[in-house]
């Protein structure tokens, strides 16, 4: 007995002094962190329209059953300019959005052994794969006649074609089911359709030719562990804000490039440190992400191709070890760079 005990009392010890040989590690350990900063902004069009163009008119071509309410409401509510005035008639620009008729294209039975759970044994199932038409033509011209852009459009496939009844068990009650709900189901995946073009429609002309007032929260990195300071990284990010609400309210250019660069110069002084690897302050994980603070404080002084190296340097970092969070952060601002750099250039005036 007293052999059991013993082996057990054993045990008992290399555990808890496998516990306390890791709670250093638990307690110390280096992480990253985020702090949100706001900003407020003008976003600039990929298309800047003429000088002369001032107005606009939008003309909106649909057939809608009456529990789908008013074409000109749909009008006033999704065909829009921001920054430009919209009349009635006669506008500089002339928005035309035709949609086509909705209509049932077929429906395609399927088949399958599926596991019935009322009766408790495998059963032949059936659903129907419905196809639907919508068609819609955007189009944009100038008073004068000249086309801007026309294409068709088409968002969301699974609204036009989607399963029904999955899984009924015989293929006349799939059948009946499908005719009881028909008509409601098809105005209901109409109106979906239709409010996701028009939303498509909004967006697609506000960021070729609009000037939308967009807000973001913008994700700035920073350190923690009990075991170190981290003041520098807040006052950075104190640094940051007051850029970020030097761009809200429109103030100065030379301010917003002062706190961004005062910020910058504490992040890659604080990167010097990371040679210590894991024991130092700045772990590889915080490196890479202050990193990639620089290069969202570069993006929004509009200097790209600082923006790029740094996030070229950041990406380098990456393993496989590396946070999915932290490798969406890194994606997301690629495509930042690049849209924001298109936009830019696309603005500056000869």
């Amino acid at each position: 007995m007293k052999s059991k005990m013993n082996i057990f009392c054993s045990k008992q010890k290399v555990i808890i002094l496998f516990i306390l040989s890791i709670l250093p590690l638990l307690g110390f350990a280096q992480k990253v962190t985020f702090d949100n900063a706001k900003v407020k902004y003008t976003q600039l069009p990929l298309y800047p329209l003429p000088d002369e163009i001032k107005t606009y008119e939008a003309r909106l071509v649909i057939e809608l059953p009456d529990e789908m309410g008013k074409p000109d409401q749909l009008n006033n509510q999704y065909l829009k300019i921001q920054g430009y005035k919209k009349i009635k008639e006669g506008g500089d620009l002339i928005i035309d959005m035709v949609f086509g008729k909705f209509r049932l294209l077929g429906k395609e039975l399927i088949t399958d052994e599926v596991y019935n759970v009322n009766a408790g044994e495998n059963m032949k199932g059936y659903f129907y794969k419905i196809h639907c038409e919508y068609p819609v033509t955007l189009t944009v011209i100038t008073g004068n006649g000249k086309e801007m852009l026309k294409q068709e459009v088409k968002p969301d496939k699974d609204l036009l074609n989607f399963d029904f009844g999955k899984w009924e068990y015989s293929t006349g009650g799939l059948n009946n089911k499908f005719n009881e709900e028909k008509e409601k189901l098809l105005l209901e995946k109409q109106e979906k359709y239709m409010k996701s073009v028009l939303n498509q429609v909004k967006n697609t002309l506000n960021s070729n030719y609009g000037y939308p007032e967009k807000s973001k929260k913008i994700k700035i990195a920073s350190g923690k562990g009990k075991k170190f300071n981290y003041q520098d990284l807040e006052t950075a990010f104190g640094h940051t804000e007051k850029a970020f609400e030097g761009l809200t309210n429109q103030n100065n250019t030379d301010l917003i490039h002062q706190e961004f660069n005062a910020a910058i110069e504490i992040w890659k002084k604080a990167i010097l440190e990371s040679d210590g690897g894991k024991k130092s302050r700045i772990s590889p994980e915080i490196k890479m992400m202050l990193i990639y603070n620089c290069a969202v404080a570069n993006l929004w002084m509009n200097n790209f191709e600082n923006a790029r190296e740094d996030l070229a340097e950041a990406t380098n970092l990456v393993t496989d070890k590396t946070r999915s969070g932290h490798q969406d952060l890194l994606k997301e601002l690629k495509e930042n760079i690049e849209d924001k750099e298109k936009r830019y250039f696309a603005n500056l005036k000869d």
